[in-house]
């Protein structure tokens, strides 16, 4: 919940003035005679955006379109869109605070708030696409049974909440930092009109006591489903706040909830000592390309649009189909096929796996600028569930080049993850049989103009 002397100081000073006269105007034409406090009026502004970052757009109701910038007053029935790269904070008039992130489209379709009865108040969003945290203000906490985030097959009510919602046209995810909300599939018993949570068939609850775990639903489902952190990325994991979001005001049950942002990536919690004492060994001898392989049963599928020059990932869509997701970061997540008991075999001893294919991408300042992988190779020890691996990689026009290499423990499921101290992350699955792996890493540097190589492989024997 945002502090109350932050929601009490929300429209103070050079914009309490402008607030008050808006209000005031319109309660003159009420006859009321009189102006106190500030209340929700038909056309006045409901929010106010405290954060712009990169190309963003407010769509009034006639389909006026404008672009959002720090201070600009946004009203019921207004849509504010985002591109890649593009944040909007927006606070309202009862201190609740909504982000948008990046890719992301959200309505504002009812804002009613009224100081003097808040049990009045009803408030209604749709998130038709993206990414967005909510944070209940006065509204919300007084009239819980009048609110409603609606996604394109889903509704979400709410129990005085902090929550973030990834939604698309045929899947919802939600994650809680604080609080509970009510998720309910859309349909009879469940309409996207009303106000409030649904109490219909497949209606799930998800609270901040319950741990890492989000709720999921998607269409083809016939309930929404509890999922532990274990290759299901949260919504924050895979669209990370700004800067300037608030902190999470969870208690301390997990990363997830204390530190939305300082997950790993989506699996369950690594052991913090893996890594830490096993040192990388050189292969015997570089192995040599592959060639002549089978299709990759490993699939990299991307949630947002392809990044420049990208030939290896599929669609979010074509990637899941008849597969389940193992790891995955802000862009890509690896899948692989599903299979009722995911056991890694254990008896193969060492092997060293060649290089299928990669690609890396510089992220510097905006751009996405594609680079090369120069030398890679991935040597793991079934029996003794270690890996090694080492990747350099290049982009020759900003003339920024660099190395990683990494060690660590395999888990029984065949994952592996390991964060070093600079930042740097590796983080993939082996395919059960011990065929394939595939990884994603993500290598900070400072070399240049600085940025961070973001990139993902796949392996074979």
């Amino acid at each position: 919940m945002i502090p109350r002397k932050t929601t009490a100081n929300l429209f103070a000073a050079d914009h309490r003035s402008r607030w008050a006269r808006v209000m005031c105007l319109w309660l003159a034409a009420m006859a009321m005679g009189v102006c106190s406090g500030v209340a929700w009026a038909a056309g006045s502004p409901v929010a106010e955006v405290s954060l712009a970052i990169g190309v963003s757009r407010l769509i009034d109701e006639d389909g006026r379109s404008s672009a959002i910038v720090r201070g600009m007053p946004v009203h019921a029935g207004e849509r504010v869109e985002t591109e890649q790269g593009g944040h909007v904070h927006l606070r309202f008039i009862d201190g609740a605070f909504v982000s948008v992130r990046p890719g992301s489209r959200l309505v504002i379709e009812t804002y009613r708030y009224d100081p003097a009865r808040p049990k009045d108040s009803a408030i209604r969003f749709t998130l038709e696409l993206g990414v967005a945290r909510a944070i209940s203000g006065k509204g919300a906490e007084a009239a819980r049974e009048r609110f409603r985030l609606n996604t394109p097959i889903a509704a979400i009510g709410v129990r005085g909440t902090d929550f973030v919602v990834l939604a698309g046209p045929e899947w919802v995810r939600v994650a809680i930092n604080s609080g509970a909300i009510v998720l309910s599939p859309l349909g009879e018993g469940c309409l996207a009109a009303a106000f409030g949570p649904c109490n219909s068939a497949g209606t799930s609850t998800l609270s901040a006591d319950m741990g890492k775990v989000v709720l999921d639903y998607q269409l083809q489902q016939g309930a929404p489903r509890l999922v532990p952190i274990n290759g299901t990325p949260s919504p924050d994991r895979l669209n990370p706040p700004a800067p300037g979001e608030p902190r999470s005001v969870a208690g301390s049950r997990g990363k997830l909830a204390a530190d939305p942002n300082g997950e790993l990536l989506a699996v369950q919690a690594v052991s913090e000592a893996q890594g830490q004492a096993f040192v990388p060994p050189e292969p015997s001898q570089t192995p040599p390309p592959v060639t002549g392989l089978p299709p990759a049963t490993l699939v990299w599928g991307r949630w947002t649009a392809p990044l420049p020059g990208d030939s290896i990932s599929a669609s979010y869509e074509e990637a899941r189909a008849g597969r389940t997701v193992t790891v995955g970061n802000s862009y890509f997540a690896l899948f692989r096929p599903e299979l009722p008991q995911p056991v890694l075999i254990s008896d193969l001893g060492r092997v060293d796996f060649s290089l299928r294919d990669a690609q890396v991408w510089l992220l510097q300042g905006g751009l996405q600028l594609p680079g090369t992988v120069d030398n890679a190779w991935l040597s793991v020890n079934f029996g003794q569930r270690q890996f090694a691996t080492s990747v350099d990689m290049s982009q020759a026009a900003a003339g920024v080049a660099a190395s990683l290499q990494v060690g660590g423990t395999v888990r029984e499921d065949g994952l592996f993850a390991v964060k070093t101290g600079d930042g740097s992350t590796v983080a993939g699955a082996f395919t059960l049989d011990g065929k394939e792996a595939g990884y994603f890493f993500e290598k900070p540097v400072t070399a240049g103009a600085g940025g961070t190589f973001t990139g993902i492989t796949r392996w074979a024997r």
